[in-house]
C-alpha cells in the first residue's frame, strides 16, 4: 500500500516532470469547467438549441459556417475571453512554475486556451523554432485565445477588452489592417477589396494545428527524459490527447516513474489500466499544496507534518485510488 505523501515525494524527487492539463486546473480562477451543467456551454445552447447537439460541436469547425452557430460560438468566445481577462493564475500554476524554476518542469502541454501559464511566468512561445532545443515550456494544445488573426490577410492582433463585447453580440471585429487598406485604396479610388474578420486563435475540431508536426516532434523528445506524469483537471476524452498520455505513459514506465492522475472525481475507465498508476481524488490546488511541503523538504526546508494520508489501493493493474480529505471544488 502506497500513501499519498509517497506518492508526492516522488514528484518532488523527479528531475523531468511532464504535465498534462485540462479546464479543471483553472475552475479555482473563475473559468468554468465546460461540461459542467451550469457551463458555457448550456448557458450558449439555451440561447440556440438547434444550432448544437453537444458542446463539442461549439467547436467544430464543420459547424460553423451556419448563421446560428457563427453567431453562437462568437458569443461564446467574447464572454469566455471577459471572464479570462479578470482571472488570475491558481495556486496549480504557480505550483507549475515552482517546478520549472527548480528545473524539475520537461514540459506542460495544455488543453487550456486561457493563457494562464504565460501570466505565472512560463515561457508559451509557439514558434518551436529548433524542436531539440525548444525552449517553450508549454505547449498549447488547442491554441489560445490571447490572440486574433484575420482570416483574408492573417494579420495578427491582441484578443483586447475592447474586442469582447462585438464578439458578445454574435459578430466578428472587422481586421484593422484590412480597413487602412481599404482606406487608402478608397482615397486613391481603387476598386474595394475583402475586409476580412477576426478570428480567435484557438484549434477547432477538424482543424489542422498549424504547429502540429513541431508538437509531435517536441512529444517525441520529451519522451526521451521524462521520469513523471502527471495528468490534472482533464476528462480524459479527446482522442489526441488520450494517445499522447499514452505515449508518454509507456516512456515514463520505462524509467521505472509514475503516471499520476489528479482530478476531483474519478474520470478513470479500465482503458487506462497498465497506463495510469494512481488517481489522486480531490482539487489540483489542494493537491499541489501537498506536494509543495515536499519540494520544501528537497530544498532542505524544515519538514512540516502531514495528517490523514493514507490510500486505499483497488484491484492489482488499476490504478490505485488515492482519497485525501481535501477541500472539493466547487460548482461555478
Amino acid at each position: 500500500m502506497i500513501t499519498l505523501k509517497e506518492i508526492n515525494r516522488h514528484v518532488a524527487k523527479a528531475k523531468n516532470c511532464v504535465i498534462i492539463t485540462g479546464a479543471g486546473i483553472s475552475c479555482s480562477a473563475g473559468i468554468p469547467d465546460f461540461r459542467s451543467s451550469d457551463g458555457l456551454y448550456n448557458m450558449i445552447k439555451s440561447q440556440y438549441p438547434d444550432a448544437f447537439l453537444s458542446g463539442k460541436d461549439l467547436f467544430d469547425a464543420q459547424l460553423l459556417r451556419i448563421n446560428d452557430s457563427i453567431k453562437a460560438f462568437n458569443i461564446f468566445m467574447g464572454i469566455l475571453k471577459e471572464i479570462i481577462i479578470k482571472a488570475r493564475p491558481t495556486a496549480t500554476h504557480s505550483f507549475i512554475k515552482n517546478l520549472a524554476d527548480m528545473n524539475k518542469l520537461k514540459r506542460v502541454y495544455t488543453q487550456n486556451i486561457d493563457n494562464l501559464e504565460e501570466e505565472v511566468g512560463l515561457n508559451v512561445d509557439c514558434q518551436f523554432e529548433r524542436v531539440n532545443n525548444c525552449k517553450a515550456q508549454v505547449v498549447q494544445l488547442h491554441g489560445t485565445l490571447s490572440g486574433l488573426r484575420c482570416n483574408a490577410c492573417t494579420n495578427f492582433c491582441p484578443f483586447t477588452m475592447q474586442y469582447c463585447d462585438i464578439f458578445k453580440e454574435g459578430e466578428a471585429p472587422n481586421c484593422p489592417k484590412c480597413e487602412e487598406r481599404e482606406k487608402i485604396r478608397a482615397e486613391q479610388r481603387r476598386r474595394p477589396h475583402f475586409i476580412g474578420q477576426l478570428k480567435p486563435t484557438v484549434i477547432l475540431y477538424g482543424d489542422t494545428h498549424p504547429k502540429g508536426l513541431e508538437i509531435g516532434q517536441i512529444a517525441a523528445y520529451d519522451q526521451n527524459k521524462a521520469d513523471c506524469l502527471i495528468i490534472m483537471g482533464t476528462s480524459l476524452r479527446i482522442p489526441g490527447v488520450k494517445f499522447l498520455i499514452k505515449d508518454f505513459a509507456k516512456a515514463v514506465h520505462e524509467r521505472k516513474g509514475y503516471v499520476i492522475m489528479v482530478n476531483d472525481m474519478n474520470v478513470v475507465t479500465k482503458e487506462w489500466n497498465g497506463i495510469i498508476d494512481y488517481q489522486i481524488e480531490g482539487t489540483c490546488d489542494e493537491w499541489v499544496k501537498l506536494v509543495g511541503i515536499e519540494l520544501s523538504n528537497v530544498k532542505g526546508k524544515k519538514k512540516p507534518r502531514i495528517q490523514n494520508n493514507k490510500a486505499r489501493i483497488s484491484k492489482k493493474r488499476k490504478p490505485e485510488i488515492v482519497k485525501e480529505h481535501m477541500q472539493k471544488k466547487k460548482k461555478i
